[in-house]
């Protein structure tokens, strides 16, 4: 009787677990659909799975809800949203059920969230194929600080500052002459990069956003990324990763290219301002603000470069009168040393000098200036005729340009003609006053082809040097001309009175 009692207990309660319903888990093996969900907050960090992060809090932040088919059948489904906790949704756009097609299809629908200082939880339910799978976010107060450590234009590709750049300057120029004939654009012109450095109490994915705006609060037209000439929006946008951590903060960089969007941008002066964000948030946590000025080259400098080098040209027709063998034996003879001076020593003295940066040419100045000066100051005690002088740097260039090659032969000739004016102008002036006044002649006469020289090469090459480093390298160019005349011509003298 006792074991009959037991066996009829034993049945009611194997009857009543079997009546009481069983939760589905999100996972469980059972009702595993083929269709996965996937919640991106902040945009940019997806989550598959119960998990766990931490926001500035309070905030409004921008999620999304990506749902993607694993079958090659068609999967019909329905997503939907449930926010606990100090939060509210505030939206929720987009397809929430539809059709999946086949295998990869997928569909995002995003919504709107804010949330007040306590935190919260987002659960995203799915439903397709019978079952049901949620992931639950626990969104907490992170505390993360985050500022701008660095910001600086313009840059080259790798970051690199140039000292002698002027700084948060940026340059344009107009449209040639000959490429508005043939009907081209200025568009699409990259003016410079920019260095962005941030550092944050820990690490974390950040988004830059800003641009450059005029006094009335209009955006310059310059974007970070242009897919069509003349195409694209007038702001700046990047993404900086604080990766790379000591002690207690993080830091991480990125560098931004500004296209162009126009033939020109009126020039002026525009505020920079440039927004820190965690992705999908409407509330910068920090910002940057800096003045930045966008010039036009004029055609003020480079007009009295390209009037100095073409006074070159009306050198030539003296040159072609020399007839003497002897003249034309220095003329050549001076203008080959002048070729290895320049080109042999000089290059490899430039290539070593490289190290110092910007002021590498206190390294081969006193070679391709000193010497350089030196070499022809020796030519003109030896012929005692200016124009012998200055065709050695005819004929130094044509050594140089036409058979050894020197790149671009447009600027060379620029240049050489220039040296070619500067030379016979000093080297006359010395011969009708007085050849003990040569070192100071050639000191000036070098100043002004550093000058013309260097401007001659900002303008091709859209760059805007300091003022100060241009009056230094001119001066100091000209210091070592001075020097290495006067060496020579102290020796020339030194031995005719001997």
């Amino acid at each position: 009787m006792a074991q009959s009692t037991r066996v009829t207990v034993f049945l009611l309660v194997l009857l009543a677990t079997s009546i009481i319903p069983v939760p589905v888990y999100a996972h469980a093996h059972s009702c595993s659909p083929q269709v996965d969900i996937a919640v991106e907050l902040p945009l940019g960090q997806q989550h598959r799975y119960n998990s766990s992060l931490e926001l500035p809090l309070p905030g409004r932040y921008l999620f999304w809800l990506i749902v993607e088919s694993k079958t090659g059948k068609p999967v019909e489904y329905q997503i939907s949203i449930v926010v606990d906790g100090d939060a509210r949704l505030e939206s929720l756009s987009g397809p929430l059920q539809g059709v999946l097609s086949g295998y990869g299809d997928r569909s995002i629908a995003y919504g709107i969230v804010n949330a007040g200082p306590q935190g919260f939880k987002l659960i995203a339910m799915l439903e397709a194929e019978g079952c049901t799978r949620s992931i639950v976010l626990s969104v907490a107060e992170s505390g993360i600080e985050a500022q701008f450590s660095r910001v600086h234009l313009p840059v080259d590709h790798l970051g690199n500052e140039d000292p002698r750049r002027e700084p948060f300057t940026l340059v344009e120029s107009y449209p040639s002459l000959l490429g508005r004939l043939l009907g081209a654009s200025n568009s699409r012109v990259l003016l410079g990069y920019m260095l962005v450095c941030i550092e944050s109490s820990q690490p974390f994915d950040f988004l830059v956003v800003g641009g450059l705006y005029d006094a009335g609060g209009r955006p310059a037209p310059l974007a970070s990324t242009v897919l069509e000439p003349g195409t694209g929006t007038s702001y700046l946008r990047t993404t900086i990763s604080t990766t790379s951590c000591a002690k207690s903060k993080c830091s991480g960089c990125a560098i931004i290219p500004l296209w162009l969007l126009e033939d020109i941008a009126p020039p002026g002066v525009y505020r920079l301002v440039l927004n820190l964000y965690i992705p999908g948030s409407d509330r910068p946590i920090a910002v940057y603000e800096h003045n930045v000025y966008i010039r036009l080259l004029s055609y003020g400098d480079i007009g009295v470069a390209a009037i100095v080098a073409g006074l070159g040209v009306l050198v030539l027709p003296l040159l072609a009168r020399i007839s003497d063998s002897k003249r034309l034996a220095y003329m050549a003879l001076t203008g080959a040393s002048l070729t290895a001076l320049s080109r042999l020593i000089g290059g490899v003295v430039f290539r070593l000098s490289s190290v110092l940066g910007p002021f590498d040419w206190i390294v081969y100045g006193p070679i391709t200036s000193g010497l350089y000066y030196g070499l022809l100051a020796a030519c003109l005690a030896a012929t005692g005729e200016p124009m012998v002088a200055a065709g050695a740097v005819l004929v130094e260039w044509l050594l140089s340009s036409l058979i050894l090659g020197s790149g671009n032969l447009v600027l060379s000739a620029f240049w050489a003609f220039t040296t070619l004016f500067v030379v016979a102008a000093a080297t006359y002036a010395a011969r009708v006053t007085d050849l003990r006044l040569l070192p100071v002649y050639f000191a000036a006469a070098k100043a002004l082809d550093s000058y013309v020289d260097i401007n001659i090469y900002a303008y091709a090459y859209r760059l805007y040097y300091a003022g100060w480093y241009i009056a230094v390298y001119s001066a100091g160019m000209a210091l070592y001309a001075l020097l290495g005349s006067a060496a020579v011509t102290r020796m020339v003298s030194s031995r005719a009175r001997s």
